[in-house]
């Protein structure tokens, strides 16, 4: 667990402590979802990239893991 400070509206900060006791959880839980949202808007903004291309993204994706001195995350070509 990390202890921080945040600063928020004095508005927002009275209706997060009308809705729960524990306001550490729901900012926990509120970050949780928005980094999630904000991942799947990354997935959906990636869909298409490939299109277009002359070869095909398993080749492609191949020749950039053969690149020297790629950190590959332990995959191989």
């Amino acid at each position: 667990m990390t202890k921080t400070s945040i600063t928020i509206p004095d508005d927002i900060y009275q209706q997060a402590k009308v809705a729960t006791d524990n306001f550490s959880a729901l900012v926990a839980v509120a970050l949780e979802r928005y980094l999630r949202i904000n991942q799947i808007e990354k997935a959906k903004a990636s869909f298409g990239k490939w299109q277009g291309r002359g070869d095909a993204s398993v080749k492609i994706v191949n020749a950039l893991r053969a690149e020297e001195g790629r950190n590959n995350a332990g995959h191989s070509h």
